[in-house]
């Protein structure tokens, strides 16, 4: 494959996932997460590893524009460019990917990761990298908009002073203690 060949892959899925959520992303919402039996950390919830995922999905939309405009300084060569993509997306990909079952992320992020190198000019790698980008906003918004984020208000609301006070004179002149 070049470097084309993936670029025109990836503006087809982007037009897939842009209105429909990719059903990875919804087994995720639902809680159908298929984990390694051997996986004994994970106390039968996903919580922890649906923020790591979004967590990881944030940095990507952080770390590619960064990979872009590396890719935009003409001091920079592409051998520059692919090491960054390879230290800053191909270092978790493989975490999302197979553990956190996000497959069109790690699928995609291998393909360009790939054909880096037959994009020849600067303004190529760049529209590569950038339409890699736009598909990875759309998985991210989705991840998104999926997230549980009233979890937050419910039981993890910050404590003011006066709050502190307040249950520290409840336990106080409480009779349970």
């Amino acid at each position: 494959m070049t470097w084309m060949d993936v670029r025109n892959e990836l503006l087809a899925e982007i037009d897939r996932v842009f209105l429909s959520c990719p059903d990875e992303i919804k087994r995720f919402h639902y809680g159908l997460i298929q984990r390694d039996e051997k996986d004994t950390d994970a106390f039968n919830e996903y919580f922890s590893l649906w923020v790591h995922v979004y967590a990881g999905y944030a940095g990507y939309q952080a770390d590619i524009p960064a990979i872009i405009s590396l890719a935009s300084d003409p001091e920079v060569n592409t051998k520059t460019v692919k090491e960054a993509f390879n230290a800053l997306v191909m270092s978790s990909s493989p975490f999302l990917g197979q553990f956190a079952g996000q497959e069109l992320q790690a699928k995609y992020s291998k393909m360009v990761m790939e054909v880096l190198d037959s994009a020849e000019k600067r303004e190529e790698v760049i529209e590569l990298l950038t339409t890699y980008h736009m598909l990875i906003s759309r998985l991210y918004w989705w991840f998104h908009w999926y997230f549980p984020w009233g979890l937050g208000t419910a039981g993890y609301q910050i404590r003011s002073v006066a709050d502190l006070r307040e249950l520290a004179r409840l336990e106080l002149n409480s009779n349970l203690c």
